[in-house]
């Protein structure tokens, strides 16, 4: 196994005790060996140069859209994996909705046994009903035993309060984690994009965010009554994160996470009807933007994940209101957070935005921190500030092409990511 020795590197994690220094790294059979100012011996190593590049502990997504089995098209395991890679992480949470759902142990395995051959590692989420819209519980028990780490119902939000309050107070006795995506059908209806003004001048139906927050209020209601703890996936709207901050401060077991591209664009540029732009939750107005800044810079929403969504060309390339939900983004999910911390929130430090990419997914999901520290394995993301990314068809990881960002240069770039034994380098 290749060693490496990455020289002059500043570390930009929180969890270190070499945060903000300047340091050289050793990386030797995939576990970080030394850490000092300087490492003279440069023997039996590859040696990396980079200089006033940061080093950041490898991103874990906690969302992301599962098309293989099933739509193999879209993505592959394979695929996702390199985009993933290339984009700094090392772990990504699989939602269930590939075809057939991931609902039973055998479907979970399924997905475990895709770890061998990958260079990162697949967190399967299970279905909490059967095919995600009945009222029937999945199989979860049996899932946990086989290595789902949660339970989700993918882009469908559970309506019956009373199934979802079955689903908490189950789970509870083996310390299950119920992803809760939060959206009132009865109220959004069929909207396509945010209710607001921009809606109204391009005569396409809103999505009220009381959609959204409303289901928010009910899922932290449940949450105290059974005393069980929620996740709050893709939170969009300002009253939401209001609700979620008055929940945490009340000492509900509750955690959140936002939507990488709920953090970068307004509903604003819906103008030009860009479908790569229709995603779930709509695009919301700047004051929504803001707040989810807001929140994630005083801990209310604890991440934020890719919401990865691959989707073929023939549904997006229709009119808006009949173009399918979802966007490419794991490969570029740290830029575009950059792209709108810049633009919302420039005070946030990059140490603090890239906890929400690392260490906060890995408490959320239960996963082992890998903070930058001798000993442990080498889970590091290579991060130049000083450099622009831009996905082209070129370089695009992914099977599809479904994003606005194609071609378009956005701030950061990924150098490489060392995943323990496996490493990957950008050109």
């Amino acid at each position: 196994m290749q060693n490496y020795l990455l020289k002059q590197i500043v570390i930009t994690d929180n969890q270190s005790s070499h945060n903000g220094k300047t340091v050289d790294i050793a990386v030797e059979n995939g576990f970080i060996t030394a850490i000092e100012p300087l490492i003279a011996n440069e023997d039996n190593f590859k040696v990396l140069s980079y200089n006033e590049c940061l080093a950041t502990p490898c991103f874990i997504d906690t969302r992301c859209n599962s098309s293989d089995p099933g739509l193999e098209h879209r993505e592959t395991f394979k695929s996702l994996a390199m985009a993933a890679i290339a984009g700094g992480y090392h772990k990504i949470a699989l939602l269930p909705n590939s075809v057939p759902v991931r609902q039973t142990k055998a479907d979970i395995e399924f997905v475990m046994r895709q770890n061998s051959d990958n260079p990162i590692e697949f967190l399967p989420l299970g279905a909490i009903t059967h095919d995600l819209k009945a009222d029937d519980m999945a199989e979860m028990y049996d899932m946990k035993m086989s290595g789902a780490i949660g339970y989700a119902n993918g882009n469908y939000a559970i309506q019956n309060a009373g199934t979802q309050s079955r689903a908490m107070q189950y789970v509870k006795s083996f310390n299950g984690l119920i992803y809760s995506f939060c959206n009132d059908e009865s109220l959004a209806g069929k909207g396509q994009m945010a209710e607001g003004p921009i809606a109204v001048s391009l005569g396409l139906k809103g999505i009220p965010p009381m959609a959204e927050y409303l289901m928010v209020q009910r899922e932290i209601e449940l949450a105290d009554y059974h005393q069980t703890r929620i996740h709050i996936s893709k939170v969009s709207t300002e009253k939401s994160v209001e609700l979620i901050r008055q929940a945490k401060a009340a000492g509900t077991a509750i955690t959140a996470d936002v939507a990488v591209m709920n953090l970068v664009l307004t509903d604003e540029t819906l103008m030009d009807f860009d479908t790569n732009l229709k995603v779930m939750p709509p695009l919301r107005q700047a004051n929504d933007v803001k707040a989810l800044w807001e929140g994630l810079a005083d801990g209310t929403l604890d991440a934020i994940c890719s919401d990865h969504h691959p989707q073929e060309i023939e549904n997006k390339a229709v009119e808006f209101d009949y173009a399918s939900y979802g966007a490419i983004s794991i490969q570029i999910a740290l830029s575009l957070a950059i792209e709108g911390r810049n633009r919302f929130h420039p005070g946030m430090d990059d140490a603090t935005l890239f906890e929400k990419f690392n260490h906060n997914p890995a408490l959320i999901l239960g996963q082992a921190a890998s903070a930058i520290r001798v000993g442990n394995q080498a889970h590091i993301t290579v991060i130049n500030p000083h450099k622009q990314t831009i996905l082209s068809r070129y370089n695009n990881r992914s099977l599809s092409s479904n994003t606005y960002y194609l071609d378009k240069p956005l701030p950061y770039a990924v150098e490489a990511t060392f995943n323990g034994p496996f490493q990957h380098f950008n050109q």
